[in-house]
């Protein structure tokens, strides 16, 4: 249906930190009016007024840009105008609104017959107001006989007046929900002798808050108005399994590719991860869709031989290949973004990827990622509800979990007389931090081993030469071990007396990333956390003429959920550090009480990180 494209408003404070919070822009009003026809085409109705608040709200406003499916629907601009704050318009001609190609879908390696109705308003400036009123009508619902609608209001834009009228044929079974918003069903009476049922809702926001970042999406909490006619997700899953089950049959010619991928593989977990390394190596992430093909994937054999297609074709043609050598699977509906909640109101709106789920070995598989290993999941796939289509269960991705996600980090380095530093450094990657280091070396691989280096080096304000040795990213098969060596320009004035700190050169700087990362002050809003586990161990050497006068003291943190120790030992001139720390939350998203737990333990880290070896 249409959709108004949304924008998160940027978080941003005047000098003066007290000050209150202005967003670019707020809604004065909107009227959103939607009926259900009992052939289930939809007619609806926009009218909003925007205004522009700031500075950096004439770049949001200055167009509006409307999204919809021009095989499914029409859509028709009636009227917009730019009012000014001396009460005089400006309107906007037809030659100012324009259809567009959804540029979003370009961008994700998309085609499709999504389109934007961009409305370009002139004179837009501070205090100005944007007025649009437009029509749509929806003739081919996404999923036959079946309807689903909902919108979401921002914690972070003022909303004077929102008002929702909706309606349908009595005959329809839709449920109707208002969270955060008052209203309810209205005229039963006249409504039933009409044929007609229906609602109407209003909500008004008179304050905004900045974002914060790395929140959960506001799908999770914010007020919002839906509807729908899936009586339980189950039935949403169904709506997808009946028509993307038949494009997973399988072929004589998917049989024949399956059992050679496959070759000497005898256990079943063999035989799995073998077909979604060649899913994921050989398929091109790419979609193209026309008419339902948001909602529907290609068939398997057309996937195969193109050798491209988005997440629903993957998940199709990986379903076929397991078939055929004996393999049962599911597609599971998912939502990749930042939303850990399904809607209590059961829609399919929520979900914007798909992955695959093999049940007798319990394990998901996004072979859409081309830098996750069997058994992993990309970030956006992970502790989230998941719908297996196949039996319409939801079940939750496996979590972040210390023992999976980590990393160990092996550091050797010698001090030079001149102040100069050699060393050698292993780093292995697990989980989370495998797929992140893969995917960032792949992308340096078309750059200079040398400017690679440098900007690695400079993170800590180091500088000088070295190498980095590592596995093809793409070979999932390969364990995921970086090594590398390197020399360092002088880091103290030797000889003499000096402090030093822990050089880092080409090793992770885990510890120095950790201590980086503030809290949250005084956060509003759920965001987005996890579990994992670093240890770190290093051997500094040190000239035989110099002499250590004071050495760093172990440290100790242990809170609900965190704990840090490192010990520092000197034997001879050689001097052992060795850091583990543990994230162990069990869930995926936090809130205060970990916010504050964050500060105490970084402010415990940092300290560490500054304490120094004193030379003589």
């Amino acid at each position: 249906m249409l959709k108004v494209l949304t924008f998160l408003v940027a978080c941003g404070f005047a000098s003066n930190s007290m000050a209150e919070f202005v967003a670019p822009v707020s809604t004065e009003k909107s009227l959103v009016e939607i009926h259900v026809n009992k052939d289930w085409t939809v007619r609806q109705r926009m009218e909003v007024v925007n205004k522009v608040e700031t500075e950096q709200g004439i770049a949001l406003l200055g167009e509006q840009k409307i999204t919809y499916n021009s095989a499914h629907e029409r859509v028709r601009v009636i009227k917009a105008y730019t009012l000014h704050p001396d009460g005089t318009k400006d309107v906007v001609t037809p030659d100012r609104i324009r259809t567009q190609d959804d540029q979003d879908d370009a961008a994700n390696g998309v085609y499709s017959e999504s389109k934007v109705k961009v409305i370009i308003f002139p004179n837009v400036r501070v205090g100005s107001k944007t007025y649009y009123l437009v029509e749509s009508f929806e003739h081919t619902p996404n999923f036959p006989n079946n309807f689903t609608w909902s919108e979401y209001f921002s914690p972070h834009r003022k909303y004077e007046d929102v008002e929702v009228r909706f309606s349908h044929a009595s005959t329809l079974d839709i449920n109707v929900s208002g969270r955060g918003m008052t209203g309810g069903r209205v005229g039963d009476t006249a409504s039933g002798k009409s044929g007609v049922t229906r609602y109407a809702f209003r909500y008004s926001q008179p304050t905004a808050d900045p974002t914060e970042s790395n929140m959960v999406s506001y799908v999770d909490y914010a007020p919002q108005f839906s509807a729908s006619s899936f009586k339980s997700y189950a039935d949403v899953a169904k709506a997808y399994q009946d028509r993307a089950r038949p494009k997973s049959a399988t072929t004589p010619e998917l049989v024949a590719h399956a059992r050679k991928v496959i070759g000497d593989a005898t256990t079943e977990n063999e035989k799995v991860k073998r077909l979604y390394l060649w899913v994921s190596r050989n398929i091109r992430y790419l979609g193209v869709f026309a008419g339902s093909g948001g909602y529907v994937p290609h068939p398997a054999q057309n996937i195969f031989r193109a050798r491209y297609g988005d997440c629903k074709d993957h998940a199709t043609l990986l379903e076929a290949l397991l078939r055929a050598v004996g393999i049962e699977s599911s597609q599971v509906l998912i939502n990749s973004d930042k939303a850990y909640k399904l809607p209590e109101l059961p829609s399919a709106a929520v979900f914007d990827h798909v992955i695959t789920y093999v049940p007798s070995l319990n394990l998901f598989l996004d072979s859409t990622s081309r830098f996750t290993p069997m058994g992993l999941l990309p970030e956006g796939d992970v502790g989230k509800p998941g719908l297996i289509t196949a039996t319409g269960q939801v079940i939750t991705t496996p979590l972040d979990d210390v023992e999976k996600d980590k990393t160990i980090t092996s550091t050797k380095m010698t001090l030079h007389p001149d102040g100069r530093v050699t060393g050698a450094s292993r780093v292995e990657q697990f989980g989370y931090f495998e797929l992140v280091s893969r995917a960032r070396i792949y992308r340096n691989l078309n750059k200079l081993q040398d400017e690679v280096v440098g900007n690695m080096l400079a993170r800590f304000n180091e500088s000088g030469t070295g190498r980095i040795q590592h596995p093809d990213p793409l070979d999932l098969n390969a364990d995921w071990v970086v090594n590398s060596d390197y020399a360092l320009d002088p880091v103290a004035n030797l000889p003499g007396v000096v402090a030093l700190s822990m050089p880092v050169g080409l090793a992770q700087g885990r510890f120095q990333t950790l201590a980086s990362v503030k809290a949250q002050d005084k956060s509003k809003f759920p965001h987005i956390c996890g579990s994992s586990s670093h240890k770190e161990i290093i051997e500094l050497n040190f000239p035989e003429e110099s002499r250590i006068t004071r050495a760093p003291v172990d440290v100790r943190f242990k809170s609900k959920t965190l704990s840090y120790l490192v010990s520092y030992q000197i034997t001879g001139k050689t001097i052992h550090v060795t850091r583990t720390f543990e994230a162990n939350r069990g869930r995926s998203v936090c809130g205060r009480e970990d916010d504050l737990e964050w500060d105490q333990f970084t402010k415990v880290l940092q300290r560490d990180l500054r304490q120094q070896y004193f030379l003589e």
